[in-house]
C-alpha cells in the first residue's frame, strides 16, 4: 500500500481524516458479478465486455446463472426456454480464460429457489407450501436437489481444465425469509436450521470438490461469535457481506466483523454497479454507487486487520432482478459506465482526477476537452447517470445508455401530461369520464399535445427494438419494453379513448347529475342515509 494521491474524494465519514494518514487500500480480487436470472445477455454481449472487466482492473466474475443454466436429467424442466447452451458457456469462459480472469460461479443453495420451486416438481420441498422461496432443510430429498445443482454447474465448468475456477463456489444462503414453518423445522430453533444445513451444503461442496464456499452474509449478521464457532463454520465458508446502501455502517456495524474475525480467517466484501436503488429503475444512479463502493474501501481497510487472511476480495453485484419473480431492474448495458466508474475506482483505492485517462479510454470517449476531467460525481449530481458526460463515447450498449436519457425524458413528458390533463384540469378527470359530462371544446384543448407525444414514444420504441436486438432476445426485449413502456402507451391510449367517448356526445342532462351507484362497496349507504330512491341512485354512463 502507498499514500493516497493528491485530490482523493473520500467519503464523508474521513473527511476529517488527513490524507497522509490514509493509504491507499485494494482489494485482491475484484470480481464482478453476472447476474443472468433477468436479462440474460446474448454471450457474444458478455465476451465483448470481459477485455472492459479486465481494463479496468477487474481480475475475476462471480456467474450466477439461475434458470439460464442448461440443466439435464431430472433437472431439465427447471431451465428456462431460451437458457444458454453449454456451447455458448464454454465460449464465455473460453474467453474469460484467456484474459486470466478467476471465474466463480454462484449458486442458490437455500433461499431463492423460486426457479424451481415454483414447478410442481418441486414444490413439495417448499419450507412454506404456498410460497417457492425456500427449500425445507428437514427434507433429505431438498438435499438431494441442492447436490445436482452444485453438481450440474461445478462438473460443467470442470471440464474447462485451464480455468481459474477452482478455489470458490459461492452457495448464497442470503435472504432466506421463510424458515422454521413446516411441522418438523417449526420445533427447532432457525438459527440451527440455517447453520445446519449451511454446514451440510459446504461440507458437501468442500469434500467433493475441494474448494471454498463462499456465503452471503446477512443471515449471520444477529448470531454471537459463540454461535458461529459452535457451527463449526469458520473453516469450511467464508462470509461475503454486502451492503449496497451508500452508509455501509448502519447495516453492517464494525462490531459485525469483530465477531466474524474471531470465527473466519477471512472474509468478503459486495458492494453495487446496479440493482441496488429501486426493482424498476432504468438507469443506476452512478453518484449513489460510487459513494457506496468508495465507503467500501474505508470498511475494508479498516476491517481487514482484524481477519489473520485479511480481506479476500470484493465484488461488485449487477442485480438484473431483486428475485426470480421481481420486475427488471436496470439492463445490463444502461449500467457500463457505472460499472466503469465503480470497477476502476475499487482497482485503484481512489476516485480522483489521475483516473480520467483510464476511465475515458476503457469506455472508447472520443477526445475532447469534456474528457480532461473526471466525471464530478461527489459534489453534484446534475449528471448522476453520466447522460451528459458520455455522449462521445462508444462502449458496448453505448447507443442504448444513451437512449435511456432520451427514454427519462419522455417519461417525465407523459407523466405530467397525464397529471395535468386528468387530475389538475377539470374536463378529463375520472368524474368527467365515469359521468360522460364535459365540454368538447376542453377536450380539444387537453388534446394538443397527445399527437406529438404518442409519436415521441413510438420512435423511442422503435428504437429501442433495433437497438437491443443485438444485445438480447426477443423475450427480453419484449419483457423490458412491456415493463417499462406499455404502461406510458396504455396511459395514452386511455387518455385518447375516454377523450373520444366524451366528444361523442351531443346532448347532456340536467343537474344533478345521478348520483354514484356504488358507494355501498365502501359501506357508504347513500340511498338510506340519505333516503334516496332507486331512480335517483343510479348512475348514468
Amino acid at each position: 500500500m502507498g499514500q493516497l494521491p493528491s485530490n482523493v474524494y473520500l467519503s464523508q465519514d474521513s473527511a476529517s481524516v488527513t490524507q497522509k494518514d490514509i493509504p491507499v487500500f485494494v482489494p485482491d480480487r475484484r470480481l464482478v458479478h453476472f447476474d443472468l436470472k433477468g436479462a440474460p445477455p446474448k454471450i457474444d454481449y458478455l465476451q465483448q465486455l470481459i477485455p472492459l472487466i479486465v481494463q479496468l482492473g477487474g481480475t475475476g466474475l462471480l456467474i450466477e446463472y439461475e434458470d439460464m443454466f442448461p440443466y439435464e436429467g431430472d433437472l431439465k424442466s427447471i431451465s428456462a426456454s431460451n437458457h444458454y447452451t453449454r456451447a455458448e458457456i464454454r465460449s464465455l469462459l473460453n474467453v474469460a480464460e484467456a484474459y486470466k480472469l478467476e471465474v466463480i460461479p454462484l449458486v442458490q443453495t437455500f433461499g431463492h429457489l423460486e426457479y424451481a420451486l415454483k414447478l410442481p416438481q418441486f414444490s413439495h420441498l417448499r419450507e412454506n407450501p404456498a410460497v417457492p422461496q425456500a427449500v425445507c432443510p428437514s427434507q433429505n430429498e431438498s438435499f438431494v436437489l441442492i447436490q445436482n445443482l452444485v453438481d450440474q454447474v461445478r462438473e460443467h465448468l470442470a471440464s474447462f481444465l485451464n480455468l481459474l475456477f477452482t478455489l470458490y463456489l459461492h452457495i448464497g444462503c442470503d435472504e432466506v425469509f421463510h424458515m422454521a414453518e413446516c411441522a418438523i423445522c417449526s420445533l427447532k430453533p432457525k438459527d440451527d436450521l440455517f447453520l445446519s444445513h449451511v454446514h451440510r451444503v459446504a461440507s458437501y461442496v468442500n469434500n467433493k470438490y475441494k474448494v471454498k464456499p463462499i456465503i452471503w452474509d446477512d443471515m449471520l449478521r444477529h448470531m454471537t461469535a459463540a454461535t458461529l464457532d459452535d457451527a463449526k463454520l469458520g473453516d469450511i465458508v467464508e462470509p461475503m457481506v454486502w451492503v449496497y446502501a451508500e452508509d455501509v455502517y448502519r447495516f453492517a456495524g464494525s462490531y459485525v466483523f469483530d465477531r466474524y474475525a474471531q470465527v473466519f480467517p477471512s472474509f468478503w466484501i459486495s458492494s453495487s454497479f446496479k440493482g441496488a436503488f429501486g426493482e424498476t429503475l432504468i438507469v443506476p444512479d452512478i453518484s449513489r454507487h460510487l459513494e457506496n463502493n468508495l465507503n467500501w474501501l474505508d470498511v475494508g481497510r479498516t476491517e481487514s486487520p482484524k481477519f489473520r487472511q485479511g480481506l479476500r476480495g470484493i465484488a461488485i453485484t449487477g442485480w438484473q432482478r431483486y428475485d426470480h419473480f421481481s420486475n427488471l431492474c436496470e439492463l445490463l448495458p444502461a449500467a457500463i459506465p457505472s460499472l466503469a466508474v465503480n470497477l476502476l475506482t475499487t482497482s485503484r483505492g481512489y476516485y480522483n482526477q489521475s483516473l480520467a485517462p483510464s476511465l475515458y479510454k476503457a469506455l472508447s470517449c472520443q477526445k475532447a476537452p469534456r474528457y480532461e476531467k473526471i466525471p464530478d460525481l461527489r459534489t453534484s449530481r446534475s449528471d448522476r447517470f453520466l447522460h451528459e458526460k458520455m455522449t462521445m463515447c462508444f462502449f458496448p450498449g453505448a447507443p442504448f445508455f444513451k437512449s435511456t436519457a432520451r427514454i427519462l425524458r419522455l417519461e417525465k413528458e407523459i407523466e405530467e401530461y397525464v397529471i395535468l390533463t386528468t387530475k389538475r384540469k377539470g374536463w378529463l378527470t375520472d368524474y368527467s369520464v365515469r359521468h360522460n359530462y364535459s365540454s368538447p371544446a376542453r377536450i380539444d384543448e387537453l388534446l394538443r399535445d397527445l399527437p406529438y407525444l404518442s409519436g415521441s414514444l413510438n420512435a423511442v420504441a422503435k428504437q429501442t427494438m433495433d437497438i437491443l436486438k443485438n444485445i438480447f432476445d426477443v423475450h427480453t426485449i419484449s419483457e423490458w419494453m412491456e415493463q417499462k413502456l406499455l404502461p406510458l402507451f396504455e396511459k395514452l391510449d386511455r387518455i385518447q379513448m375516454d377523450a373520444a367517448t366524451l366528444r361523442s356526445q351531443k346532448y347532456w342532462p340536467v343537474r344533478p347529475l345521478k348520483l354514484f351507484d356504488r358507494w355501498q362497496q365502501y359501506g357508504l349507504h347513500f340511498n338510506h342515509f340519505f333516503n334516496v330512491n332507486e331512480t335517483q341512485s343510479s348512475t348514468h354512463h
